[in-house]
């Protein structure tokens, strides 16, 4: 058996990917010489052509028996792998190395130098496509390897470019490079070439002097065009009947009659028209005629209302349950590609951190909403930006009412009513929601004075909220990042109006602010190291308590951060961990910082796994806080308060490992956190590592990946 593929590259072990994909053959995955995959599969064999026999080899893995033809393929390509990256003098080396049965593959590169790009230069046999290169933004720089992979992709880079300027007709053999190495490995030179006449073909470019689109077209039945319109941009939009505004059609269309082709806004428009929710099918036929071209776009159309049922297992902070919702869609309501949603849903949970006893579903919800969502921003024409059609822009209006019912605690009812514009611009999504107002109304069924974070928090409460959402995601090579800043404030014009508040209930005065940071590098053998920093802040005015709206805290624990804590059970501050473990407790505050470092691999096929390393905590702020509190509440208080001089030894620290099983379609996680350093321990250290008890593990239960 294979047991091994030794690959050294200059003496040292490759940090490649690249290199093992290459291997034919690879050897079965296991720890040391335990490789139960193998075993699995062996066992199914045994069992024949049986339902599990045939599972358990479908899950495991043949036994990797040595092949040496595969061998000697394989090492054929990974000297060539490296010749085309720039090495030209790489030598190669491969032998077998064989004890009793097991066999050990070693490959040894000596790469010698690279060839590095010392000038770079783009012509073309076409004085027209010459002077049209001056404006191309180079993908290739100096100093780079003569990697071939790279060299390919500046060729369809460039081919792509010519198609965006008018050259309907240019293709891959257009282009191809010289390369110049005689001035030695740190002085090659690189031209690009393009030369449109090679295949016999010209360099003129070419208009599209016809777009003729049909949305409601049937690839099932014979159309019959009764409406015939030509737009503002030169669309002829063809209809059996007007279902479809024109200037709808002629808005989400991004090629004019008339100007030259331009393959990117072909793409663009195809993309738009799909994200739009009223098509089934999208096609899109361009034709030469003559000198010019003809567009030809076929919509269908999805049946104007539908019905559609979803069920779901909940499995996120602290909570496991199922959940689901029932919708009505009628779309294209104003013939503009509106869609209107009316939707019914509910919810049945098991709270881990409930303080109910007598219940195993103790947290049922019920919830009803209605939205608009319109594909452009509804905004009077004076403030509309001239090229917001290439944005995707939609506008969502909406309202919902929702009941939550936990047994022994509270009962919860919120209605929400909101306006909300979305728009995307150089790869960075937009969330504006200008006006959202909800209204809060809670009863409690205990003693509302034996958990102040919850209690005082929750109350019956009016927010008039305005938001902001910045997104962006972004690659470097073998880097990715996220980041995203959400920003909220709400009760400022009530206040400047003299409103605080309505029928007794108080406006909310408040700012809110988070940054979400992520960081992910891949490495060798398909793992990943994954980062994530978040930190937020609220601070509220006109508060009776001093306490910040439960809504509009923070909390920690759970699937998502700190995984060795249940959710809602971890700070603020050093609060105790007796109090935390009370009955009913919910823990807020409006200061959050967190810090995860996730370490991913994978054991098997769908079958993944991590290591995790979770760092943060939560604090409430340094002030006066009012209400009739009992001792250990004060108490509680004053060790939840940030200070500088103490914030950093109260941060929690926890690690652990985390199962995923990927569906493709979603993730089931399970992650087994052990606390690490504990801010509130009582009656041992805060190391509770030392000596570590059954309460320090948690086992939080999620769907998808944490970050």
């Amino acid at each position: 058996m294979l047991v091994k593929n030794d690959i050294r590259i200059n003496g040292h072990t490759t940090n490649s990917d690249d290199d093992y994909d290459i291997m034919r053959q690879r050897p079965n995955k296991g720890f040391g010489n335990i490789r139960m995959f193998v075993s699995l599969y062996g066992v199914g064999n045994k069992a024949g052509d049986h339902p599990i026999g045939n599972w358990l080899k479908r899950i495991g893995e043949p036994p990797a028996y040595f092949d040496s033809n595969a061998f000697n393929i394989s090492s054929a390509q990974l000297k060539q792998h490296y010749f085309n990256q720039g090495f030209y003098q790489v030598a190669d080396t491969a032998f077998v190395e064989q004890i009793t049965k097991k066999v050990v593959a070693h490959y040894r590169i000596t790469t010698g130098p690279q060839y590095i790009i010392k000038d770079y230069q783009l012509r073309s046999t076409s004085r027209f496509i010459d002077s049209a290169l001056a404006h191309y933004p180079k993908g290739l720089e100096l100093g780079d390897g003569l990697n071939a992979e790279r060299i390919e992709e500046e060729q369809l880079a460039l081919t792509n470019f010519l198609k965006d300027q008018g050259y309907y007709r240019g293709q891959l053999g257009w282009v191809y490079f010289e390369i110049d190495t005689t001035a030695g490995p740190d002085a090659s030179a690189i031209t690009g070439v393009v030369d449109p006449f090679i295949f016999g073909s010209n360099d003129k470019r070419q208009r599209v002097s016809k777009i003729t689109v049909q949305p409601t077209y049937s690839f099932k039945n014979v159309n019959t065009v009764n409406d015939s319109v030509r737009t503002a941009h030169g669309l002829d939009v063809l209809q059996t009947e007007r279902k479809f505004r024109p200037g709808f059609i002629d808005e989400q269309i991004y090629l004019e009659r008339g100007t030259y082709y331009n393959q990117s806004l072909l793409r663009s428009t195809y993309k738009n028209l799909n994200s739009l929710g009223v098509f089934k099918t999208v096609e899109f036929n361009v034709q030469p005629n003559d000198s010019s071209l003809e567009a030809t776009l076929h919509l269908e159309p999805l049946p104007r209302r539908s019905v559609s049922a979803n069920l779901e297992g909940l499995g996120n902070s602290g909570s496991l349950g199922i959940g689901g919702s029932f919708n009505w869609d009628n779309r294209n309501l104003f013939k503009g590609g509106e869609v209107l949603r009316l939707s019914l849903g509910g919810a049945l949970t098991e709270q881990r951190n409930s303080s109910n006893t007598s219940w195993l579903i103790d947290a049922r919800e019920l919830n009803a909403g209605v939205a608009l969502e319109l594909p452009k921003l509804l905004l009077p024409k004076v403030l509309t930006p001239k090229k917001v059609k290439f944005w995707q822009p939609k506008t969502q209006l909406g309202a919902q009412v929702a009941y939550q019912y936990r047994a022994q605690e509270f009962n919860r009812f919120n209605f929400s009513a909101n306006l909300e514009y979305s728009w995307a611009r150089k790869g960075v999504k937009h969330v504006f929601n200008p006006a959202q107002l909800s209204f809060v109304s809670i009863n409690f069924a205990n003693d509302t004075t034996t958990a102040p974070f919850l209690f005082v928090g929750f109350q019956n409460i009016i927010f008039a909220t305005s938001s902001y959402q910045y997104t962006k995601s972004w690659n470097n090579d073998k880097w990715r990042y996220f980041s995203s800043v959400d920003v909220k404030t709400g009760g400022q014009l009530a206040s400047l109006s003299g409103i605080t508040e309505w029928n007794g209930n108080p406006i909310a005065q408040f700012a809110k602010a988070s940054l979400d940071f992520r960081v992910y590098r891949s490495l060798v053998r398909k793992r990943q190291l994954v980062s994530r920093t978040f930190l937020g802040a609220t601070q509220s005015w006109d508060s009776s308590s001093g306490f910040v709206p439960f809504e509009q805290s923070f909390f920690m624990g759970g699937a998502n951060d700190m995984r060795g804590w249940t959710a809602y059970h971890f700070g603020p501050g050093a609060t105790n961990e007796d109090v935390l473990r009370g009955s009913g407790f919910f823990s807020a505050a409006p200061i959050k910082l967190v810090q995860s470092l996730e370490y991913r691999f994978t054991i098997q096929r769908a079958m993944k796994g991590a290591v995790f390393i979770d760092a943060g905590n939560m604090w409430l702020y340094d002030k006066t806080y009012t209400g009739n509190f009992t001792n250990e509440q004060a108490a509680a208080i004053e060790a939840g308060k940030f200070g500088w001089s103490t914030f950093y030894k109260q941060l929690g620290i926890n690690t652990g490992y985390g199962l995923r099983y990927d569906l493709e379609f979603f993730i089931i996680r399970a992650d087994l956190g052990l606390k690490l350093h504990h801010p509130g321990a009582v009656n041992r250290s805060n190391w509770v590592i030392t000596a570590p008890e059954l309460r320090d593990l948690n086992l939080a239960l999620g769907i998808g990946y944490p970050f």
